[in-house]
């Protein structure tokens, strides 16, 4: 009798290779009842081609049964602009999908956005719940030093110009600087949160980040130094009281010395450098608790 021939090895592992990637690709992990919205911060866009704002976020996602969108709202404009944008672009999801609610998931400027557009713009019963990462909710001592300094030196008109050139180069039809930045400070924030309130049947959470002084990033480093003194821990630009919004889920935790910065919480390699904190398994986690929640 003959003996059976063996598969070659390489058709072994590329048998392996193919069913361990389809089984990635179907897993439901992060299949929610609504869909993801992902909102942008300040100063950068989500549609910008050659730098992902979200890195990988958005296709990891995915391929863990999640069905994601991006905002698509300014990078250089007022909270009530911007929410009058992700309003519209809630709408057009809704009518694609056929789904009653969206999971909004915000970093930065862009939870203040979203609470404004959930509270002030009739759409409480769009929204299943907002998530809202590194948000300033109570504004920024770095947003007061640096309008201050630009007040006090006569520059403002000149780096709205400069501003308003680099929102336009990246996609922004009317940017408003001087909003943008003035709608971050502790003052602004004060009477912002006094009107906009919560609305009852949305859920409402928050995480945040804090580095240490070892930050690599130079820049981190000074605005860390910055806001410790004005108000206490700090992600290099928003401090661990002002993220704290609706059920805190905890401070993100790096592998390394350096802790988490406001960047390295959505995965912006490109801005803070080098960091061991893993944004994509952060996010599906998220995403992954919500599903289990219900939302």
């Amino acid at each position: 009798m003959k003996a059976k021939k063996k598969a070659p090895l390489f058709l072994v592992l590329l048998l392996f290779v193919q069913c361990t990637s389809q089984k990635q690709i179907s897993n439901n992990d992060c299949a929610t009842t609504h869909p993801v919205l992902l909102v942008h911060g300040i100063a950068y866009r989500d549609d910008v081609p050659f730098i992902k704002y979200w890195s990988k976020i958005p296709e990891k996602l995915e391929k863990n049964g999640a069905t994601v969108f991006l905002a698509h709202q300014d990078a250089l404009n007022s909270h009530i602009e911007n929410a009058l944008q992700i309003k519209d672009r809630i709408q057009q999801i809704l009518e694609e999908t056929g789904c009653e609610k969206v999971n909004i998931i915000s970093h930065s400027k862009g939870g203040l956005e979203s609470r404004y557009m959930i509270s002030n713009l009739g759409m409480a019963n769009k929204v299943a719940s907002l998530t809202t990462l590194a948000t300033p909710h109570r504004g920024s001592a770095l947003a007061d030093t640096v309008f201050a300094f630009l007040e006090r030196k006569n520059l403002l008109i000149k780096a709205s110009k400069i501003a308003r050139f680099y929102a336009r180069l990246i996609g922004d039809k009317e940017p408003n600087f001087y909003r943008a930045g003035k709608d971050l400070t502790n003052t602004y924030m004060q009477h912002f949160n006094q009107s906009i309130l919560d609305v009852p049947d949305v859920y409402y959470q928050s995480y945040g980040g804090v580095v240490t002084k070892n930050y690599p990033a130079w820049l981190v480093r000074v605005q860390h130094k910055l806001m410790t003194k004005a108000e206490g821990d700090n992600d290099g630009i928003v401090s661990k009281q002002s993220y704290q919004w609706g059920n805190f889920k905890g401070i993100a935790k790096s592998n390394d010395d350096f802790g988490v910065s406001h960047f390295d919480i959505v995965g912006m390699r490109f801005v803070s450098g080098v960091s061991s904190f893993d944004a994509n398994y952060f996010v599906i986690n998220i995403v992954k608790d919500l599903k289990t929640k219900g939302f």
